[in-house]
């Protein structure tokens, strides 16, 4: 205990965190000594080995600018598998992995972030195991189970703080109609800000029923929270039933002792036929649901169609009538080539609130020559603006591999309460990473690389370019 208390009081929080600064020498060698092992050590496994360096600042010294990455990969032969990727710069690294057994598998992630001019720093890393059983034909039998464990921390001048979330969960078959789970987990949180500390810990326990019997489905979801001292439920209930071959009723209820009663009904209709004959299922589909949130309610009308082979487009229209809200929204997915696109956009406007209107969109891909998938966002209210832009995204052919890595979100605030405010929004802020990489292969296995990377850790810090050069070795 006595340690603990001497790690939140130190006064440099990098060092009461173990997360100070290591000689960059030492680290950048140990990297490339530890990722020559490893490509030593698992014979047949395929992967890279990437050194790049970056520019720097006059801030940052000369080993500031090294990125070292490894990426590991089980052969495909092999009945065990793994799979494994690790990133090492000075302020950030980050871990990833993966062993499959049979039916176990094992999944770990971690990352340490430092923040030198703001002297904060960030840990987090979390362990998944499950397993899943070999099921008799039928039968009362356990169908799955996972156990996890995760941990976040952060360390600043002012205050420190972590948080352990620990849990079980099991599956269980109780007959061909009936299945359920069981669940626990329970979460400590520690924090120390000055003189002040408390710590809070959280326990949940979570369960379901699960009904299915031809087209006719039943759930129900009850749950219990204990927190400071109080007990906290929620029950939720869902069902559908299909009562002809194109007409379907759900239903969906929320029970809680912290919120008011929640409830859904919903119909759905499947309208192909309208559009002629011998139109197959799924063409044309109608709906219009009712939520009612006491003494509030909102009903919506919503249609869906495939006028294409591989493209699916979607409207609908909500309305509350209590506040004169109304919310409209479109969406649309399909598949161009190998690749995978779907976009959404909704706008919500009320009588004397600003207009919120939001677009997302996001893009994958499994098959060559591109590959990964990125996701992005943007929504507006009044003056205040915000997006993001996540993920990895890619092409490759021959000796050409072209790649781009999003970790990005922006905002501009402004006035939230209208949309006719005299204040002009405020300058974007975006934060985050983004790096664009060029590779060709001048040899079997060998690529040469060339990056363009942007960056900002925090409003408090600059942003800049950095522009890198590296090499890429391939096994």
């Amino acid at each position: 205990m006595k340690r603990r208390v001497n790690e939140l009081t130190d006064p440099d929080p990098l060092r009461a965190a173990g997360l100070q600064r290591v000689d960059k020498q030492r680290w950048t060698w140990r990297a490339a000594i530890y990722c020559s092992a490893v490509m030593s050590s698992v014979a047949g496994a395929s992967g890279e080995v990437q050194v790049r360096y970056y520019s720097v600042s006059a801030a940052q010294s000369f080993l500031d600018a090294f990125s070292v990455q490894l990426k590991l990969q089980s052969p495909s032969s092999q009945t065990n598998s793994y799979a494994a990727d690790l990133s090492l710069e000075t302020p950030l690294q980050s871990l990833t992995g993966r062993y499959t057994s049979g039916r176990h598998t094992v999944q770990v992630q971690a990352r340490r972030q430092v923040d030198f001019v703001q002297k904060s720093a960030n840990l987090s890393g979390n362990l998944n195991y499950s397993y899943s059983p070999v099921l008799e034909a039928s039968g009362l039998a356990l169908s799955s189970f996972s156990a996890f464990y995760a941990y976040s921390g952060s360390q600043s001048p002012t205050q420190a703080t972590t948080v352990h979330t620990g849990g079980l969960n099991f599956g269980v078959r109780i007959s061909d109609a009936l299945s359920g789970s069981l669940s626990g987990s329970g979460t400590l949180f520690d924090i120390k800000a000055g003189t002040f500390s408390s710590n809070q810990t959280s326990l949940t326990a979570s369960g379901s029923l699960n009904y299915r019997q031809a087209s006719t489905t039943a759930s129900i979801n009850p749950s219990l929270t204990f927190a400071d001292g109080k007990t906290r439920w929620n029950v939720g209930l869902n069902a559908r039933a299909a009562l002809t071959g194109d007409l379907a009723l759900s239903g969906y209820t929320n029970l809680s002792s912290s919120s008011p009663a929640t409830t859904t009904a919903d119909l759905d209709y499947d309208a192909s036929k309208l559009l002629g004959q011998g139109t197959p299922k799924g063409k044309l589909s109608v709906g219009a649901a009712m939520t009612l949130t006491s003494p509030v309610f909102t009903v919506t009308g919503r249609v869906r169609t495939a006028p294409i082979p591989n493209l699916t487009l979607g409207g609908s229209v909500g309305y509350t009538p209590s506040t004169s809200a109304l919310t409209y929204s479109a969406e649309a997915s399909g598949k161009l080539g190998p690749i995978y696109l779907s976009a959404n956009t909704s706008l919500s406007t009320q009588p004397g609130t600003a207009a919120a209107f939001s677009v997302s969109t996001s893009i994958s891909a499994q098959a060559q020559p591109v590959y990964g998938s990125v996701s992005l966002g943007y929504r507006r209210q009044g003056e205040s603006q915000s997006g993001y832009a996540s993920g990895t995204f890619g092409y490759r052919q021959g000796s050409l591999d072209l790649g781009t890595t999003l970790a990005l979100n922006a905002f501009s605030q402004g006035n939230l309460n209208t949309g006719t405010s005299s204040a002009a929004a405020g300058a974007w802020q975006i934060l985050g990473t983004a790096d664009f990489t060029a590779a060709y292969a001048v040899l079997k296995n060998i690529d040469v690389t060339g990056s363009v990377r942007y960056e900002q850790a925090s409003t408090a810090s600059s942003n800049h370019l950095r522009y890198g050069a590296g090499l890429r070795y391939r096994f």
